[in-house]
């Protein structure tokens, strides 16, 4: 009897961690600079990760990057960003890239070309300081 309510607890779990799973946002850093990689999902689930490399002393600027159809996102995270944390962290946009790349296709038998754009952000005070 006790096997039975084993088996049935452990189904329960893996239903519970499931519906909390947290998304995780593509990122690394690179010397001074912190890059966030843009996808299409909503520009809220980018901000901790912005704010928190502005918060270390370390991070000068953050590279957002992003291809093909999530350009227009990132563009969406980058404005949304500055306009709504104004009080907290002072940033403006420093660069703007855009260009092509050669990605390689899934069945892995050559490329193709995609558009990309890179904004960089920096913070205000971080600027005033130097």
């Amino acid at each position: 009897m006790t096997e039975k309510v084993e088996k049935k607890s452990k189904p329960n779990k893996a239903n519970n961690k499931s519906s909390k799973r947290r998304f995780r946002v593509n990122t690394k850093t690179e010397g001074k600079c912190g890059t966030v990689f843009i996808g299409s999902e909503d520009p809220f689930l980018y901000f901790p990760d912005m704010m928190s490399y502005f918060d270390r002393p370390e991070i000068d600027e953050i590279k957002l990057k992003a291809r093909g159809k999530s350009i227009s996102n990132a563009v969406n995270v980058a404005e949304q960003f500055r306009n709504r944390f104004k009080g907290e962290i002072e940033s403006e946009v420093k660069n703007v890239s855009i260009g092509t790349d050669d990605v390689p296709k899934k069945d892995k038998k050559g490329t193709f070309r995609m558009s990309f754009i890179e904004i960089t952000l920096v913070s205000s005070k971080k600027e005033e300081d130097n």
